[in-house]
């Protein structure tokens, strides 16, 4: 029975062996397990848009058990930096600011929500251009390193006013709210998702104008391809004020969430996932269902991201745990070799199997046939001796109970032989 065993195992041994090997190197494809800490480029503001989206994006990551890690900083230009030099794993990054500080390496998961420009300038009794008026003046343009501030520039750059052509002074929120009604600055350009405390004191304060793009929206899009024109409603500061008088048009960059091109790809998927959960409702300034959006990614989009906007949410995600999902995810490339070796090697097994069985019978009768090629005068002593020696090596064939019909047929073989050498003698 022991030697039955170890033809099993040998036979079975080599399907394993194969199959074993074919993992080995299916295993270099297998997607990398994913981290237990994400970490977030997040501003000490907590009121901020991008602080708050960030900690409800930690909220969706730590419901599945990762820990998020938030790295202090200044603005979407040091985003852009910490993202490059793999401080970071995501950022949110102000429209515009890629183009202008490089887009190496960077990747995204989609547009995530708009951030109008509110430029606030000193009304101008006489009427007249107040774009224009602000040449030579001072105005409040965000500091260095922020995408207020890379906005800002590229918005006067646009009406023929560089950096040259204005004193630019690095103010930014109630700050340069503060030096507005100061009367130290000509115009002040804030940057928000929505209304704040700097743009509500602004928009009440007399003697200025929130400047409405309406007339040239569509020529500002045209000269500054990642800004999308966007309609601030009549009264929807305040109804009981009536703030906006009117209808008001602004010009606003969108918002993405950048990452590295090593992100984790099961990190992405479940980002993809939080991302339509905490931005598909309506806002200010956009519909229902207008965020996320991979469309006219300013960086390109991610693998999974694209997936995402294709197809949706993926199927596993959808009805399993995440965990559960990411790991069938990831060992699903495992399948090609127990599908391509495993099942073709499983039909070689049992004839090696049988084959190693067989072969210890043909042994015997192939000693038995030299026998009866020596022997071919007779039964002599020395020939009897071998045919017994012969008989009870098949005797002694430790074979499965299945083969002891072809035992007893050999030891029958050897018994004529020897009948037919002793009717010779």
């Amino acid at each position: 029975m022991w030697q039955a065993i170890k033809a099993l195992l040998r036979s079975w041994g080599l399907v394993l062996i194969a199959t074993l090997v074919g993992l080995a190197i299916a295993w270099r494809f297998v997607s990398p397990a994913p981290p237990d800490t994400v970490r977030f480029a997040v501003s000490d503001n907590p009121r901020a848009a991008y602080t708050l989206a960030v900690e409800a994006y930690a909220k969706g990551l730590e419901a599945e058990d990762f820990k998020v890690e938030r790295v202090p900083t200044q603005g979407s230009v040091e985003n852009i930096r910490l993202l490059r030099e793999g401080r970071v794993d995501l950022a949110l990054v102000q429209g515009g600011v890629p183009s202008a500080a490089g887009k190496e390496r960077l990747v995204s998961l989609g547009q995530v929500f708009f951030e109008p420009a509110w430029v606030f300038v000193r009304r101008l009794p006489e009427g007249g251009s107040p774009v224009q008026a602000l040449r030579g003046q001072r105005v409040a343009v965000g500091p260095e390193g922020s995408g207020t501030r890379v906005l800002a520039l590229a918005l006067l750059q646009a009406n023929g006013l560089g950096a040259e052509a204005i004193q630019p002074v690095p103010l930014a929120g109630n700050e340069a709210a503060e030096a507005l009604a100061a009367g130290q600055i000509q115009a002040a350009i804030l940057v928000a998702a929505r209304p704040n405390e700097a743009i509500n004191r602004l928009i009440r304060t007399p003697g200025f104008d929130l400047l409405n793009f309406a007339s040239r929206a569509d020529a500002y899009a045209t000269h500054i391809p990642y800004l999308t024109p966007v309609r601030l409603p009549n009264g929807s500061i305040s109804l009981q004020e009536d703030l906006p008088r009117g209808d008001v048009v602004l010009m606003a960059p969108a918002a993405s969430l950048l990452a590295r091109d090593d992100l984790n790809p099961q990190v992405a998927a479940l980002m993809m996932r939080i991302l339509r959960d905490t931005h598909k409702g309506r806002t200010l300034f956009a519909p229902e269902g207008r965020f996320p959006s991979g469309l006219n990614p300013e960086v390109p989009l991610q693998q999974d991201a694209q997936r995402f906007y294709d197809s949706g949410v993926p199927f596993l995600q959808t009805y399993l745990p995440f965990w559960a999902a990411v790991t069938v995810e990831r060992l699903w490339v495992l399948l090609i070799p127990l599908v391509t070796l495993l099942l073709p090697l499983a039909r070689i097994a049992p004839p090696i199997y049988t084959w190693q069985i067989e072969r210890r019978i043909w042994n015997v009768y192939s000693k038995v046939r030299k026998v009866e090629e020596e022997s071919a005068t007779g039964l002599s002593i020395q020939t009897a001796a071998k045919l017994d020696a012969l008989d009870k090596e098949a005797a002694e064939l430790n074979l499965p109970d299945s083969y002891a019909d072809r035992v007893y047929e050999l030891r029958r073989h050897i018994a004529w032989l020897r009948q037919q050498k002793t009717e010779l003698a």
